[in-house]
């Protein structure tokens, strides 16, 4: 039995690089682990956090103090405590991944550039893109477009599902906010819901006719 349209690819025979047909869905060939760790990577850094930080020992002056008693004893100074710094790092202008995102022209070279990306950088800049975080209403709407994209390419389906789970959680109340985006919104909906139910139903079919074969008397 041929395949049918919308089979999946295994990323062996691909590579993750090309895809065979244009309506097969293909996937990226990069580990699991690392899109997965991309969705639940505040819940990974909420675990992996320690209970206390760590103190290192303080070190004792060159020369001792004591107090002026009948019975001398030592003063120890105690160290002032450090502000804690932001998690978030401070950005300066527009990052490497905004320039790109602002200037692309083809989907697939940014989807190559954000495959080289580390998982935390992924996610900060994608933090990053509303005006409510220091980014603007172009960066969302550029990411946005190219979600569309992915989507319509069916490459790299596996990070584009992923993309998009980490892009709305962060800018979902941007995204309600703006009535300008919500016809996109509509649009990725639309293929996501189409591209799922499609890949659903073949699944399906494969179950159904592995079982068939199992019990099929030889």
């Amino acid at each position: 039995r041929e395949s049918s349209a919308q089979a999946v690819v295994s990323t062996q025979s691909t590579g993750g690089l090309e895809q065979i047909q244009e309506d097969l869905v293909t996937l990226s060939g990069i580990p699991r682990a690392k899109w997965t760790a991309l969705c639940y990577l505040d819940i990974i850094k909420k675990r992996n956090k320690p209970k206390a930080p760590p103190t290192a020992p303080k070190a004792a002056p060159f020369f001792l103090q004591t107090t002026k008693e009948l019975v001398p004893k030592f003063v120890v100074e105690e160290k002032e405590k450090e502000e804690e710094r932001s998690t978030k790092p401070l950005r300066v202008g527009e990052s490497d991944f905004q320039t790109q995102l602002l200037q692309y022209e083809d989907a697939r070279a940014l989807l190559k550039y954000m495959k080289d990306m580390a998982t935390p950088t992924i996610d900060l800049e994608l933090q990053s893109l509303s005006p409510m975080d220091g980014g603007s209403h172009d960066l969302v709407m550029r990411f946005l477009e190219f979600l569309i994209t992915a989507h319509t390419l069916k490459t790299s389906f596996d990070l584009a599902q992923a993309y998009t789970n980490v892009f709305l959680k962060y800018n979902r109340r941007y995204l309600m906010e703006e009535g300008s985006l919500r016809e996109k919104l509509s649009t990725l909906r639309d293929l996501h819901k189409d591209q799922w139910t499609k890949l659903q139903r073949k699944c399906q079919e494969v179950v159904c006719v592995t079982n068939f074969l199992k019990n099929v008397a030889l």
